[in-house]
């Protein structure tokens, strides 16, 4: 067994390879003569590549199976662009001599600091005590808590890895407070913050159970048949109705009413389209949010390259065009290039907001504990002042 790992990210075109990756995927094909060859998508937590056995491929394909952790001895070399590794040998590998971390690609931060960060979230700016009794209940939950800090955020898309899930919510609940206040001093009671920062918890929570992230990513059956959104919306009941006393009606329908139309568009998914403030908010944070950690996906080889200064991602498909990146942008990442790592978590932590009370809102919660104004004020037309 090979002693040290090699990462798919640190290998080289036309060098000699034994290391241990994840067998994603595997499948037995044919050459144009006939000839069977080994499939084999290959894994660890920097990505993936593809790996072909050309000789004895059923003896190679009987070793392992699918999710296994594999040995492979070979030669990395480039087909049509990409890295890909010719198989010389192959092997099975218990999971007991491996860490595991090396093998699943996972979110920057540690999640326990990052579900600390959005508890402190909730207790620093929501002001509201039904939503942040809704939301205390989620997390009492340890089950519930245990898989929404583990799970990723998509199989493949955005944040596609372990904690991705938390990572995404988190950086969407800062947003949220950030964009309440602005909304908040421009059109005066017009948007619940707390509502608006709830949903961004709460919107892609299923997804602990639409998603299988024990060793590789993909979808579960309930996942396939019945999806986040519809699961998310249940959840919502569920929790509302377990509370004593129950959660109040309005509310739970305006949670509900998040989770379901967060995808924007009935063709994206959404059972219904956002039909107040805060879910069409929240359709949009969910679409920065995503589509900038996508775009980071696709630039990061171009920011992490010290020899240029400038330069276009590979095509994504998503976007419909290649991605075009700076040099000072580039330069920024590599002159700190841990610093957000080393942080607390994704953005800007937000400050206390008990010295911004006045130009925040809660709207139609059914709560009348909250200790915001919710008198009208004026706009704050400083707001567009050069």
């Amino acid at each position: 067994m090979p002693k040290q790992k090699t990462f798919i990210s640190d290998l080289i075109d036309e060098t000699a390879v034994e290391t241990i990756f994840l067998a994603a995927k595997k499948s037995v094909r044919e050459t144009r003569n006939g000839d069977p060859y080994l499939c084999v998508t290959l894994q660890d937590r920097t990505g993936v590549i593809e790996a072909r056995g050309w000789d004895n491929a059923a003896q190679l394909e009987s070793r392992f199976d699918v999710e296994d952790f594999v040995a492979v001895r070979g030669r990395v070399s480039s087909y049509r662009g990409e890295l890909q590794i010719t198989i010389a040998d192959l092997e099975r590998v218990s999971e007991d001599v491996l860490d595991l971390a090396d093998f699943l690609p996972h979110s920057r931060w540690d999640k326990e600091k990052l579900f600390q960060e959005l508890t402190t979230l909730v207790e620093e700016q929501i002001e509201s005590s039904e939503v942040r009794r809704f939301l205390q209940a989620l997390f009492d939950d340890e089950s519930w808590r245990r898989r929404y800090c583990r799970a990723p955020a998509a199989v493949s898309n955005h944040h596609a890895y372990l904690a991705g899930l938390l990572e995404h919510s988190l950086s969407m609940a800062r947003l949220a407070v950030q964009m309440g206040r602005h909304y908040g001093a421009y059109y005066p009671g017009f948007v619940d913050v707390d509502l608006l920062v709830a949903g961004c918890i709460i919107h892609d929570m299923a997804k602990i159970e639409e998603l299988e992230y024990r060793r590789t990513f993909d979808y579960t059956t309930e996942g396939r048949l019945i999806g986040h959104i519809v699961r998310g919306s249940e959840i919502v009941a569920e929790v509302a109705q377990s509370l004593t006393p129950e959660l109040d009606e309005n509310l739970t329908t305006q949670l509900k009413h998040l989770v379901l139309s967060h995808h924007g568009k009935k063709e994206y998914g959404a059972p219904v389209t956002p039909k107040s403030p805060e879910a069409m908010l929240l359709h949009h944070l969910d679409m920065i949010d995503s589509r900038m950690n996508m775009s980071w996906n696709a630039c990061q080889p171009l920011v992490e390259d010290e020899e240029t200064d400038e330069g276009w991602s590979d095509y994504q498909r998503t976007f419909g065009s290649f991605l075009y990146i700076s040099g000072e942008a580039a330069r920024g990442w590599q002159d700190s290039p841990r610093s957000a790592a080393s942080g607390d978590g994704p953005g800007i932590a937000p400050e206390n907001s008990a010295d911004n009370t006045a130009s925040s809102t809660t709207a139609n919660t059914g709560d009348s504990t909250s200790t915001r104004d919710n008198e009208p004020t004026e706009p704050n037309l400083e707001l567009f002042e050069d």
